[in-house]
């Protein structure tokens, strides 16, 4: 297991009702397990779709855009930061 950091942003922090969470995690898919386990069924299905649609919900690890049909395997390591946020769209 990992001590990992969970940064949340935008209405994603508004779902969890905070920006930030340390979590002890082997991989991306026991992060959004237990965060679905923790903030509640709706944020629980925000994350379900999570990363076979890109277009609800982007998550970087250590900066890194992880979306993919393999994403939820992504192992971590102590201090990864896990960043969660709504896609953002500009002009």
């Amino acid at each position: 297991m990992a001590r990992v950091m969970i940064r949340m942003f935008a209405t994603v922090r508004e779902m969890a009702g905070t920006a930030e969470i340390a979590l002890d995690a082997a991989d991306l898919a026991s992060v959004v397990d237990q965060l679905g386990l923790r903030f509640g069924k709706p944020f629980a299905q925000m994350l379900r779709d999570f990363p076979n649609d890109p277009e609800r919900l982007v998550i970087l690890i250590n900066g890194r855009n992880v979306s993919g049909h393999d994403a939820r395997a992504v192992k971590l390591r102590d201090g990864d930061e896990v960043s969660i946020f709504p896609p953002v769209s500009g002009g």
